[in-house]
């Protein structure tokens, strides 16, 4: 489809939206963006269509063009109520829960870094639940510091008595400090900012190594729910028949690289994973050209996504920040990124998905349609009665991965200044439908999707801009009365758990 723009009529529920102005040449979730933002609806609930066809993850195939009517179908979520008491810290015990906020955490003198990677971090939930129940045994700074970090978590999660948190980070600063002295370095007489994803790197490895079990076939908890496999491919330019040279490689995290061409995070995904390297050629002799292409062979529960923001500026002699605007989905599908052989493999789940979303539009349509009140009745009862009841997101055989390539954002860490060593990090954490907490350090205050989407960094280098994503793998609700047939039609071979149905308390 060629790049243009236009303007389109857009109809949701009895609500009409006139000229909303369209852009082809974007990707489709900055659409989905516009329309959150006129309606509410959450991008990831959102079905759009126009002439009986459903718009997917490009405009290809889908027939819009100037003037056309779009047809929207989904509900909008709901903004935190605002309490109906207030009560005055002052009239409160230190150790008192205020309120059912999640716990903050004080800055120390710079260490915003810290606080912003541990409360996101504590947003993938298995990642939580091994800190809290792990034996760690004190052998070394390595384990003081997850011991540390399970003595914080459990503080954090007391809904009733917080008291002992100051200590608790304090400890775990300590503790990081001596894992890492660069943590502990000054500047004019006092402690220095940090990069906050060098901080993320650290506490991660230090977790797969001290809980490293056999319980966790690649190594530890860390490499086993975040680790991502990947195929790369490096051939000549200057000489095509010489042999290409495959390998493998396994990482933590996903860089988005940035540049004056990249608007949406996944075109910097694939922008990384495509690279020009000189290295001398056997064939020719000489230096030659050789293009190297990467494609994901496994994907993780908790995939991790870090914006190449920040370059050595020699003449400022800092790490200078790049302030581009670039826009990031709550939901987001890196099936485009795979290998032919996980993308087959991740056909099972992905159908499941898309029953779900037809069987959603056609109750949507249905009851839109004045069918009889009974029957709506019945339909929403059938939807109730199955609400809890989702499929498995991971492999049978392969714990901590993602079967479907779909992703919901869980946690976005940013950044605000000029420099990766100044300014200021901040988590900013999903708590449920339309609900986040900004976790400024023990400034908490609560946020809408709409707020989380605006990080993107069109507000400039003096606004929050994601530096870290942190997505986990989106579950896909059954289809009510259909657990059987979906069994059935399955046709996994065993490979995946996409069918099983589970229990989400």
């Amino acid at each position: 489809m060629a790049a243009s723009s236009m303007k389109v009529k857009v109809k949701w529920g009895k609500e009409t939206f006139k000229d909303v102005e369209v852009n082809t040449g974007e990707d489709p979730d900055q659409f989905r963006a516009q329309l959150f933002s006129l309606t509410g609806v959450p991008p990831g609930g959102q079905k759009v269509m126009c002439k009986g066809m459903s718009l997917k993850d490009t405009w290809e195939g889908f027939p819009i063009k100037d003037k056309a009517s779009i047809l929207l179908m989904g509900t909008a979520g709901e903004l935190p109520k605002e309490p109906d008491n207030i009560q005055f810290v002052e009239d409160l015990p230190e150790s008192a829960v205020i309120n059912h906020y999640p716990a903050g955490l004080a800055n120390l003198g710079n260490t915003c870094y810290m606080n912003a990677t541990v409360q996101c971090l504590k947003q993938a939930a298995q990642f939580k639940d091994i800190i809290l129940k792990s034996e760690v045994l004190n052998s070394g700074n390595e384990s003081l510091l997850v011991m540390y970090l399970q003595k914080l978590y459990t503080i954090m999660d007391n809904q009733e008595d917080r008291s002992g948190i100051q200590f608790a980070v304090l400890s775990f600063l300590t503790s990081l400090r001596q894992v890492n002295p660069q943590f502990a370095e000054q500047h004019e007489g006092r402690p220095a900012q940090q990069d906050a994803n060098e901080c993320w790197g650290l506490l991660t490895r230090t977790v797969d190594v001290i809980l490293s079990s056999p319980a966790y076939p690649r190594g530890g908890p860390v490499a086993q729910y975040f680790g991502i496999d990947q195929r790369e491919t490096l051939s000549c330019v200057e000489a095509p028949e010489e042999d290409v040279v495959a390998s493998s490689a396994s990482q933590l995290q996903l860089s988005c690289h940035i540049d004056k061409d990249i608007g949406f995070v996944l075109a910097g995904l694939k922008r990384a994973m495509e690279d020009e390297i000189t290295k001398s050629s056997s064939t020719l002799g000489r230096d030659a050209v050789y293009k190297k292409q990467c494609q994901l062979s496994r994907l993780p529960a908790f995939l991790t996504i870090n914006f190449v923001r920040f370059y050595f500026k020699r003449s400022a002699g800092e790490n200078c920040k790049i302030r581009k605007d670039v826009k990031f989905p709550l939901t987001l599908d890196v099936y485009d990124l795979c290998s032919a052989e996980l993308q087959e493999k991740l056909q099972p789940a992905r159908r499941q998905f898309a029953a779900y979303q037809d069987w959603e539009a056609e109750n949507q349509a249905a009851m839109a349609g004045k069918r009889s009140k009974d029957k709506s009745s019945e339909t929403g009862r059938a939807a109730d009665e199955n609400q809890e009841k989702f499929y498995s997101t991971e492999f049978e055989s392969d714990l901590g991965s993602n079967n479907s390539g779909y992703y919901e954002l869980l946690a976005v860490l940013t950044h605000r200044g000029r420099s990766s060593n100044s300014g200021h990090y901040v988590a900013w954490v999903k708590s449920g439908p339309n609900l986040w907490y900004c976790m400024d350090d023990d400034k908490v205050s609560p946020k809408n999707d709409q707020d989380i989407l605006n990080l993107s960094g069109s507000g400039g280098a003096d606004w929050h801009t994601a530096y870290i994503l942190l997505y986990g793998s989106k579950k896909c609700q059954v289809v009510p009365s259909s657990q059987e047939a979906s069994h059935n039609e399955s046709g996994d071979g065993g490979n995946s758990t996409a069918m099983d149905i589970i229990t989400d308390n």
